[in-house]
């Protein structure tokens, strides 16, 4: 009995997670909201993604985080996005499905991490809280070298990270 009840709960655990370890989805890119955060059509279903009523869903960039929109070159990390982006069919790679209904996601287009390009332009923090061991290399080299080179948000002395900022922003709303 007890044999038989660990291989349906096995067996039900691996039903559950197999969503959130789907591979090589396409989306068609409708919107770019800022630069580390877009909108687009998928071509199957991904458990757990909140569809939007055109048939969209949202994709946050795994692993970065960009500048908010409101902030400092905000509107530039969004600007690259989009030209990497905006109306093409990417491939996703979802990591997880986040609170927001949003999947999390490695994104290329073509061979191009467009998540590790962000960074390399110098308009996206690599999130190292929120990476993966087998990433965190990458990326935090990446941002190391655009900070050496002085691209993007690096022309700053001193950037506000957008956790920061946006922690910012709220005590701002609760004073008034």
């Amino acid at each position: 009995m007890k044999r038989s009840l660990s291989k349906v709960l096995l067996v039900l655990i691996f039903i559950l997670f197999l969503p959130f370890y789907v591979y090589a989805i396409s989306c068609t890119v409708t919107q770019v909201l800022d630069g580390d955060t877009f909108h687009c059509i998928p071509d199957q279903i991904i458990a757990g993604a909140r569809i939007h009523k055109d048939g969209s869903i949202s994709v946050r960039l795994y692993g970065i985080d960009a500048p908010e929109k409101d902030q400092p070159y905000g509107i530039e990390a969004r600007n690259s996005l989009k030209d990497l982006v905006k109306g093409k069919t990417v491939e996703l790679d979802v990591k997880d499905i986040d609170k927001y209904g949003r999947a999390v996601a490695l994104v290329y287009v073509g061979s191009l991490n467009v998540n590790l390009e962000q960074v390399k332009r110098g308009l996206a923090w690599a999130y190292l809280e929120y990476l993966g061991s087998s990433y965190i290399s990458e990326y935090y080299s990446a941002e190391k070298e655009a900070r050496n080179k002085g691209l993007g948000l690096w022309k700053q002395a001193n950037p506000t990270p957008p956790w920061e900022w946006r922690k910012l922003k709220r005590q701002e709303k609760s004073f008034h």
